[in-house]
């Protein structure tokens, strides 16, 4: 009878051990709770109060000449000449949505960024516009064609902003990055306080930059 409750114990301790020893086993090889949400690619949502982003701003000295010339019966009566110079100020934004969707490939978190817009009008100071007009021989109106060509400013200078843009890509580009970044490092901290590595697509864009990233 003792001797039974000897087998009876043994067995009992038996159980537990393997028991214990597979609840130890298990837990070794799950992955922890904070490895899983670094590793999953979910969606991240990012809420601004909407408005513009101004991204990159262009500086450069335009020129603009305007040369009216004018003949009677045959005879050339000279032409009128006026000229501009002006430094000048090109601005781009975006439009900020109200929710911009952040993914990840696994390696960086992905943000398409809106379209590159020109503030418009093109900004400039008129204290710092420099003027030039002269009158044909036989003409009167250098007061005249310079006024038309100080009013054709605008227009003339919006028509150049889109060639502009092309140099201002990639400082719009850094600061929607940090835009991204100062948000993420609010709202979503790393555990070690380091900044995730954010990569921003334009409209158009974003087959090749992946390209050129992979490359990288």
């Amino acid at each position: 009878m003792h001797e039974n409750k000897i087998k009876q114990a043994a067995a009992v301790a038996f159980i537990l051990v393997v028991i214990i020893l597979s609840a130890w086993l298990w837990s070794r090889d799950k992955p922890s709770e904070n490895y899983t949400a670094a590793s999953a690619s979910v969606p991240l949502v990012m809420h601004t109060s909407g408005g513009r982003l101004e991204v990159a701003t262009v500086t450069v000295t335009e020129a603009f000449k305007l040369a009216d010339p004018k003949e009677l019966l045959g005879i050339n009566l000279g032409t009128t000449v006026s000229q501009v110079q002006v430094p000048v100020i090109y601005r781009y934004f975006i439009e900020m949505a109200k929710e911009w969707p952040i993914t990840s490939d696994g390696q960086s978190l992905i943000v398409q960024a809106g379209e590159i817009k020109t503030q418009l009008p093109v900004a400039f100071d008129t204290r710092t516009i420099e003027k030039y007009t002269t009158s044909g021989w036989a003409r009167f109106n250098k007061a005249a064609n310079l006024d038309k060509l100080e009013k054709d400013l605008s227009p003339r200078l919006e028509a150049r902003a889109p060639g502009y843009k092309k140099l201002a890509i990639e400082s719009a580009r850094k600061s929607v990055s940090d835009f991204v970044t100062t948000w993420l490092l609010k709202h979503h901290p790393q555990p070690d306080g380091t900044a995730p590595r954010v990569q921003i697509f334009f409209p158009g864009e974003s087959a090749a930059l992946q390209i050129k990233s992979n490359l990288n």
